[in-house]
C-alpha cells in the first residue's frame, strides 16, 4: 500500500529541524513507497524551500497548541488529501494534530522529537495519544522515557541521513578561500543559529581564538549562522581585537562550502542538542571533528576516533583540542578519514528511509 503522508510544520525559519523535515520528505518522495504532502505557512521561507525541492506543499499554519481555525483548516486538509498518517514534526502542534484525530478517526498520528525538551505535566500527555514517536537520537529517546513517561515501546531512534552526494571532495570553495585571504591558514569554523549571545556555543571558539592568537598566529576561524545574538558576538570578538582572524559570514544557504574550507570543524552546544547534522556533514567532508558532550552530540561521532570531545562552556578545552590537531597534521587527516567511513555506514539515506518507513508500516497495521 502507498500511503499518503501528511509532514506539518508551522515555522517560519528555515533552521536545522526545518532543513532535516524536508529531506526526510524529499527522501521518501524518492522512495515512491509513499505519498507526501508537506504543510506550513505560506509566507515563510520553509513554503519556498519546499516547492523549490518539487515536494507537494499547501498552506498551513497554527499560532498555538490548540488554535481552533489550525486544527479546522488541518481536518479540512486531511480530509480532501485522504490523508492515511499526520508526521508532526513541531511541539506547539503536537496537541493540533491530535485534536483533528478526533474528527479523522482513521488518520495515525506520528510524532518527530528532535530536541530534549521538557514539557509541562499537562503538555507531556499528549504522548500518550499518539501513535508513534521518533527520537531523533538515543539520548532524546532516553530523556522522552524519564521526563515525559513515555512508553519505551512508542520510541522509535531514527538517525537523519545526509547527502554524501552533496558532501562530498568535489565540493568547490576556492572562492570562501579567496574571499577570507584564507590562502596558506589553518581555518577553524562552526555552523550554527546564533540565538543569544552564547548561541550554539560559538563565543568558546571566539574566546579559544584569543588565547592562541599569540602562538598560533597563522589560525583563522570561520563562524556560520545568525541569529539575535550575531551582533553581541560580533562585537564580543572585536572587544578582544581579534575581529582580523574571526569571520562572522552569517546564514549561508550552501553551507557544504564553507565547512570544506575548514581544516577543523567545531561543534560546541552548552545546554541542549538533539542530533547535530552539522557534525555529520563534517565528518562526510572528512574534517576532524571538536564536539561537547551535550545531548546526543556523543552519537554523532566517535570520540578518541574521529574527533575529540570536550566539556560543554570551556573555551581552554577547545583551544587544548585545536592544539592537538593542528601539531599533528597526520593525526588529524587520519580522523577525517576515519569520520567519512563512519557517517557513510552509519548515516545513510537509505537507512533513514527503511527505517520511517518500517514506522509508518507498523502504525497502519
Amino acid at each position: 500500500m502507498k500511503y499518503k503522508v501528511l509532514h506539518v510544520f508551522s515555522s517560519y525559519s528555515m533552521g536545522g529541524a526545518e532543513k532535516s523535515m524536508l529531506f526526510l520528505a524529499s527522501s521518501l518522495d524518492k522512495s515512491q513507497r509513499c505519498e507526501n504532502i508537506v504543510a506550513v505557512p505560506g509566507d515563510s521561507k520553509l513554503f519556498k524551500e519546499s516547492v523549490q525541492k518539487n515536494l507537494k506543499t499547501i498552506t498551513f499554519k497554527a499560532t498555538n497548541s490548540f488554535d481552533l481555525l489550525g486544527i479546522l483548516k488541518l481536518i479540512k486538509i486531511i480530509k480532501k488529501y485522504s490523508i492515511n498518517i499526520v508526521h508532526v514534526h513541531q511541539g506547539k502542534l503536537y496537541w493540533t494534530s491530535l485534536a483533528a484525530k478526533l474528527f479523522c478517526r482513521n488518520i495515525k498520528v506520528i510524532f518527530h522529537r528532535r530536541q530534549d525538551t521538557r514539557h509541562g505535566i499537562i503538555s507531556r500527555n499528549h504522548y500518550r495519544f499518539t501513535d508513534a514517536v521518533i527520537a531523533v537520537s538515543k539520548s532524546v529517546a532516553n530523556g522522552l522515557i524519564k521526563y515525559e513517561k513515555v512508553l519505551p515501546d512508542k520510541i522509535k531512534v531514527v538517525y537523519n541521513g545526509v547527502d554524501f552526494d552533496k558532501f562530498s571532495d568535489s565540493v568547490y570553495f576556492d572562492d570562501i578561500i579567496r574571499e577570507y585571504n584564507l590562502q596558506d591558514k589553518t581555518v577553524v569554523g562552526t555552523v550554527g543559529a546564533i540565538v543569544d549571545f552564547k548561541g550554539k556555543g560559538q563565543i568558546y571558539l571566539v574566546e579559544a581564538a584569543k588565547f592562541l592568537r599569540k602562538d598560533y598566529p597563522n589560525l583563522r576561524y570561520l563562524i556560520v549562522g545568525s541569529g539575535k545574538g550575531f551582533k553581541e558576538q560580533k562585537a564580543y570578538a572585536e572587544n578582544l581585537k581579534i575581529e582580523d582572524i574571526v569571520y562572522f559570514v552569517g546564514y549561508q544557504k550552501q553551507v557544504q562550502k564553507f565547512i570544506s574550507a575548514m581544516d577543523i570543524f567545531c561543534l560546541l552546544s552548552w545546554d541542549t542538542e538533539g542530533m547535530p547534522n552539522v557534525v555529520i556533514e563534517a565528518q562526510a567532508l572528512k574534517k576532524p571533528v571538536i564536539v561537547t558532550s551535550i545531548g546526543g552530540n556523543p552519537e554523532s561521532f566517535i570520540a578518541g576516533t574521529t574527533g575529540i570531545m570536550i566539556e560543554p562552556s570551556n573555551y581552554v578545552q577547545v583551544a587544548q583540542a585545536i592544539k592537538k590537531l593542528v601539531d599533528n597534521p597526520d593525526i588529524a587527516k587520519q580522523i577525517g578519514n576515519a569520520g567519512k567511513q563512519f557517517v557513510e555506514k552509519n548515516f545513510s539515506i537509505e537507512k533513514m528511509v527503511k527505517s520511517t518507513l518500517a514506522i509508518y508500516e507498523q502504525v497502519m497495521r
